[in-house]
């Protein structure tokens, strides 16, 4: 009998396409769609939906997600990926296409951060009303020092992060709330909205619309594409394509 000759791996990973929750003008659970997740021992596990739609709030020509864990050149390896095609908001807020996707790689021993890989991430045919935009995306964000070793020391004490985090930042809670977004882009049309923060639009009846976030813990990492904190009339919140890997290896 043969055992891989490594230490032991957990892997954890999971995917949503879209979820949340309307408090006003009803309470109403929004059905978690594509959801999937990653048994401790890796494997894989994947969903799909089409032509979702809720109480003319949010639609969406289809949904998808996939999470896969496994030993690549013998080094655990996890992916989580989500995607909405065609999403529309309130008839106000459209996107052609939001893909979350983290990857990581965690070497065979201490110290157990991983490499992490964003390449798949997209923005594409954003549009809010009639102004059609263009979200600039940072996907090199977790630079391992090109690909050449894994970090030195976790993700959560770089100081490089602590200044893409929100102005709450504090390094005793352990944990930092980033963006991928470098630049927002007015490509054509008038915006009926205010961009607010980098990756924050604020719109008039809808509410705020939060971009390519990314929340970093000690063992954690999470990317939620599109976040929509909704006022009046209709109040809730929702995520659209967000997925979320953790783990680590054990002697």
């Amino acid at each position: 009998m043969t055992l891989r000759a490594v230490r032991t791996h957990y892997f954890h990973a999971n995917a949503s396409a879209i979820g949340g929750f309307i408090e006003r003008p009803f309470v109403k659970n929004i059905p978690v769609q594509s959801p999937a997740s990653l048994s401790p021992s890796g494997g894989s596990d994947e969903a799909a939906t089409s032509a979702f739609q809720f109480e003319q709030i949010i639609t969406a020509h289809a949904t998808r997600s996939r999470v896969e864990g496994s030993f690549l050149g013998g080094l655990p390896t996890t992916r989580a990926m989500a995607a909405v095609e065609g999403l529309n908001v309130l008839d106000t807020i459209r996107a052609d296409e939001l893909v979350a996707y983290i990857s990581t790689q965690h070497p065979a021993e201490d110290l157990d951060v991983p490499k992490v890989d964003l390449s798949r991430t997209v923005i594409s045919g954003l549009r809010i009303g009639e102004a059609i935009l263009r979200v600039h995306l940072n996907l090199k964000f977790l630079s391992d020092g090109n690909g050449k070793g894994f970090p030195k020391r976790p993700y959560l004490l770089e100081k490089s992060l602590w200044k893409k985090a929100d102005k709450k930042y504090d390094p005793d809670k352990g944990i930092l709330v980033c963006t991928l977004v470098e630049k927002i882009e007015i490509v054509r049309g008038k915006l009926p909205a205010k961009i607010v923060d980098t990756n924050i639009i604020e719109i008039p009846n809808i509410g705020r619309m939060h971009l390519a976030e990314f929340v970093v813990t000690g063992k954690s990492l999470q990317l939620i594409m599109m976040r929509l904190e909704l006022g009046c009339p209709v109040v809730g919140s929702s995520s659209a394509s967000a997925t979320q890997v953790n783990g680590g290896g054990y002697p």
